[in-house]
C-alpha cells in the first residue's frame, strides 16, 4: 500500500496492521487500514507523493503509476477508488492526454482529510469526490473507468468486492481496472490470475516494479 519505514520504526498503528490475522473481522481490518494509512499519508502535507502512497518523488511515482494509463483507451469519466489527495487522477489526466484521450476525474476515499485535498486539487470537480469505504460504497452513478486495489478489502471479500463494482459502478461498455501494490517483503499478487480464477476474462494487463494490474470490460447494453 505504501513505502513505509523500517521494521524498528513501526508505530502502534503499523504494528496493529501487520499483526492482523488473515481471518480478522472485516470492520477490524478496515479500521486498522484506515489508521495506518491516515498516519502515513497525512504525516507530511508538503509531500504530495507521500500523501498518495509514494514518498520517493516524481520518478518513482511515474514508474509505479503510469502503467495504469495503459488501460485508458478512450475519453470518459474515471472513478479512482482510494483517490487519496487526487494526485493519481491529476497525473492520469496528463498521461491519458498524451494518448489523445480526455478523462474527467472522480474519486472516493475513506480518509476525509484526503478527500478535502483531492477536492482542492481538482477545482471545478469538487462534487465528484466523496468520503466512502470502498466495500460499502453505493455509487450515485456509473463510470467509464473504475480503478481499485485488491488490498483495499480482505482477500475473502475479493469476489464480492469486484462483482459489486462491475455491477454497480462500471457503466455498460466500461472498464474495471484492478491493481495490486506489494508492500516491502510482500509477494506481488498476479491480478490477471485472480480475475480469471473468479470467472472473469482479463481484457488487458500491465505491470511495473512491485505493481500488477489487469482490467475487465463490462459488456455494453443492447
Amino acid at each position: 500500500m505504501n513505502e513505509g519505514p523500517p521494521e524498528d520504526a513501526r508505530t502502534p498503528a503499523q504494528r496493529r496492521w501487520e499483526s492482523l490475522p488473515p481471518d480478522a473481522p472485516r470492520d477490524e481490518y478496515f479500521e486498522a487500514v484506515h489508521d495506518v494509512l491516515a498516519e502515513y499519508y497525512l504525516a507530511d502535507p508538503t509531500n504530495p507523493y507521500r500523501m498518495s502512497g509514494r514518498s520517493k518523488g516524481a520518478e518513482r511515482w511515474e514508474e509505479t503509476r503510469r502503467c495504469i494509463a495503459d488501460a485508458v483507451d478512450r475519453d470518459g469519466d474515471f472513478m479512482d477508488i482510494g483517490c487519496a489527495n487526487g494526485l493519481l487522477l491529476e497525473t492520469l489526466m496528463v498521461w491519458a492526454a498524451e494518448k489523445g484521450h480526455s478523462i474527467r476525474p472522480h474519486g472516493i476515499d475513506f480518509i476525509a482529510e484526503l478527500v478535502d485535498y483531492a477536492r482542492a486539487r481538482h477545482r471545478g470537480h469538487e462534487g465528484s469526490f466523496e468520503v466512502a469505504n470502498a466495500f460499502y460504497w453505493k455509487p450515485r452513478r456509473q463510470y467509464d473507468f473504475v480503478r481499485t486495489n485488491l488490498e483495499y478489502v480482505p482477500k475473502a471479500d475479493w469476489p464480492e468486492f469486484i462483482g459489486r463494482l462491475l455491477e454497480l459502478a462500471v457503466a455498460p461498455g466500461g472498464r474495471l481496472i484492478v491493481c495490486h501494490y506489494a508492500d516491502p517483503n510482500e509477494p506481488l499478487v498476479d491480478v490477471s490470475a485472480v480475475l480469471e480464477q473468479l470467472g472473469y476474462t482479463a481484457a488487458g494487463r500491465s505491470a511495473a516494479p512491485g505493481v500488477s494490474l489487469a482490467w475487465v470490460d463490462k459488456p455494453a447494453e443492447r
